[in-house]
């Protein structure tokens, strides 16, 4: 892969040690997303499953059809291997900065024998694919890590093909910053623990989609299916873990080492977004774009 630029080797780092945290690694079926907690989604596995589905339906994906689809910012590929399985005529790439996430990636696809996906280390404002490569393409909460949203959105309509649908499931900001000391304080503080550039507002991606040559484009608020997780999802899941490797360490000095950086991460992240979410600063949406 080329040279990364220090923003882009510190979201590499950034999700490199979090996959590197053995209690993560325990949910590398499920992936790092929030999950949608409707219709009687109740525990966080179930609600990412619901949330993969959607996906799957928003990218018109079935059994009889045969489609070639991009995973923007892939992670360590959940979704991707998930929807592979269930959909095995279509074929899915999975990319991302991660070079450790890629290599579980693969190494999780050999353990479940999916044939229908691959995955590389790679920029996605230089997927390196060629033209009209991809019939669909999704980003899930990758679009954020940009630096330059532009350039990301510019390379996948490069590669998708004519009428190809991008589907975005990210968050956004309401109205861009300044806001009232403390909330711009938690938003600062937020940029840091995710390693995120910045973000802009929901009609700034949509003006990028637009400039990009994407039309039909389609919104839809999702903040409350997802506001579960913030609580039960982040901020109680990190908070339990966190907890209990402090006991264990007190109980096993000799025995544990545990890192656990990455939990207070998670800990403090998860309620800094509860705070912007809930003050209506911070909104969490799909959007649906076709490339004309």
């Amino acid at each position: 892969m080329e040279l990364l630029t220090d923003s882009e080797k510190k979201i590499q780092d950034y999700y490199d040690d979090l996959w590197a945290n053995e209690i993560y690694q325990k949910n590398i079926d499920v992936g790092y997303h929030y999950g949608f907690y409707d219709k009687g989604f109740i525990t966080f596995y179930d609600a990412v499953q619901n949330m993969n589905n959607y996906i799957g339906t928003l990218l018109g994906l079935s059994l009889e059809e045969s489609l070639k689809i991009l995973d923007v910012g892939c992670g360590v590929a959940a979704t991707s291997r998930y929807l592979a399985k269930k959909y095995p005529n279509c074929h899915f790439t999975g990319i991302s900065l991660g070079t450790e996430e890629i290599k579980l990636a693969q190494k999780r696809q050999k353990e479940q024998q999916i044939e229908n996906v691959h995955f590389f280390s790679r920029n996605y404002t230089n997927t390196r694919f060629q033209n009209n490569s991809f019939d669909n393409a999704f980003a899930i909460e990758s679009i954020v890590y940009a630096v330059n949203k532009k350039d990301v959105v510019s390379e996948i309509s490069r590669i998708l093909k004519h009428d190809g649908k991008f589907i975005i499931i990210d968050a956004f900001l309401k109205k861009n910053p300044p806001w009232n000391p403390f909330l711009n304080n938690l938003y600062d503080l937020d940029l840091q623990k995710r390693a995120v550039p910045t973000f802009i507002t929901l009609q700034e991606i949509i003006s990028i989609l637009e400039s990009a040559g994407f039309s039909d484009i389609t919104v839809h608020d999702l903040y409350k299916i997802i506001k579960a997780y913030y609580f039960f999802g982040g901020f109680l899941y990190s908070f339990i873990h966190l907890f209990s490797s402090q006991i264990k360490r007190l109980i096993y000095p000799e025995k544990i080492s545990f890192d656990n950086d990455a939990n207070q991460i998670m800990l403090g992240a998860a309620l800094i977004e509860l705070l912007l979410g809930v003050t209506k600063k911070l909104g969490y949406y799909s959007i649906t774009a076709k490339k004309i």
